[in-house]
C-alpha cells in the first residue's frame, strides 16, 4: 500500500492534479455544482478546493489506481490538490505567471482547448438526428444480412459409427434422440441444435456442407473436419437482418463526422493562405488551383 500511494503521489504531482471530477461524485456533470452539492474538502491560504475537483482528479487517474479503496484514494486525492495548490502559490510568489515558459505553455494550453471546443461545437451543430437517420434508411436499412443457417449436428469420433447413425435416422430414428445419446458435441443436450449461423462461423468443411442442404434435408454422407465425423441436418434458411438504427447509430455519426470534419477543413484551407516549407526551409510548390 505504500507504494502505491507513492505511485499515486508521483502521478498527481507529473500530471498536475490540481485542475485535476470518484465517479459517484462526477456524476454531477460537466458544469460546476451548486456550493450545496459541492461541499469544500480542502481549503489553502483562503484558497477553496471541493467535492468536485476531487472528482475531476479522480476522473484522470489510470485505471488501475482507480480500482484502489475510496476510503484510501480519496484521502489521497485530497493532499495531492492540497499540494498542488500549495505549489500554485510558491509560484506566484515567485511572479512565475510572468515567465516565459509558463506563458508559452499557457498559450499552447489555450490553443488545444480553443481546437477542442471548435471541433466538439461542429460535430454538435453538424450531426442532426434526421440526417443520421436518413442515412440509415438509405444505406444500411435497405441492406439484407448474409445467409444464415440453422441447423443440427451429431458429432461422433468414427466415420462407421457416424455413417450407421445416419441409417438409423433415414430409416425413422429421430435425431434429436440419437443426438442426445450419441453425440459428443456441446450441443448434444440440445438435440444437436446449433442455432442460425454465417458461413465464417464454422470450419469450412462443415459450412461447405450445411449450405449445400436444404431446409429439411439430412446430409447423405457424414462430414470429416478437425473435430471429428458430423452427421447435419439443415433446420431452416434465411436472412440475417439488417442490424437496427439503434445498432447502427454509432457507426453512422462516426461516418458523418467524417465528412463533416473532411469537408469543413477543405472550406478552411481554400479560405486561408497555407504556406509549407521543406526541412531545409525551402518552399513546398503548390499547384495552382484549377
Amino acid at each position: 500500500m505504500t507504494r502505491f500511494l507513492i505511485a499515486l503521489g508521483a502521478f498527481a504531482i507529473v500530471s498536475g492534479l490540481s485542475g485535476l471530477s470518484v465517479p459517484a461524485l462526477a456524476q454531477q456533470g460537466a458544469t460546476k455544482p451548486a456550493a450545496e452539492d459541492n461541499p469544500i474538502v480542502a481549503r489553502v491560504d483562503g484558497q477553496e478546493i471541493r467535492q468536485s475537483d476531487v472528482a475531476t482528479a479522480y476522473s484522470r487517474l489510470p485505471d488501475n489506481y482507480k480500482q484502489a479503496p475510496i476510503n484510501v484514494i480519496f484521502p489521497q486525492i485530497v493532499q495531492q490538490l492540497v499540494d498542488g495548490e500549495l505549489l500554485a502559490v510558491a509560484g506566484r510568489a515567485d511572479n512565475l505567471q510572468d515567465d516565459p515558459d509558463v506563458k508559452r505553455q499557457m498559450a499552447e494550453f489555450e490553443k488545444v482547448a480553443i481546437q477542442q471546443t471548435y471541433m466538439n461545437r461542429l460535430i454538435q451543430n453538424g450531426i442532426e438526428e434526421e440526417a443520421v437517420r436518413e442515412n440509415y434508411d438509405a444505406t444500411i436499412g435497405k441492406t439484407e444480412g448474409p445467409l444464415e443457417v440453422r441447423a443440427s449436428h451429431i458429432l461422433v469420433e468414427d466415420e462407421k459409427d457416424a455413417t450407421d447413425i445416419i441409417k438409423a435416422i433415414q430409416g425413422g430414428k429421430d435425431f434429436a434422440d440419437l443426438a442426445r445419446d450419441r453425440s459428443t458435441g456441446p450441443s448434444a443436450p440440445r438435440g444437436g441444435d446449433l442455432g442460425y449461423f454465417v458461413r465464417s462461423a464454422m470450419v469450412q468443411p462443415f459450412a461447405d456442407a450445411a449450405f449445400a442442404l436444404k431446409p429439411g434435408d439430412l446430409g447423405p454422407d457424414p462430414v470429416k473436419t478437425e473435430f471429428g465425423w458430423h452427421i447435419i441436418k439443415v433446420v431452416d434458411k434465411r436472412r440475417k437482418p439488417a442490424p437496427s438504427f439503434e445498432e447502427s447509430r454509432g457507426q453512422i455519426e462516426q461516418q458523418l463526422t467524417r465528412e463533416l470534419i473532411t469537408a469543413h477543413m477543405a472550406e478552411l484551407r481554400a479560405n486561408s493562405k497555407v504556406e509549407l516549407f521543406n526541412v531545409d526551409g525551402s518552399p513546398i510548390e503548390v499547384a495552382p488551383k484549377q
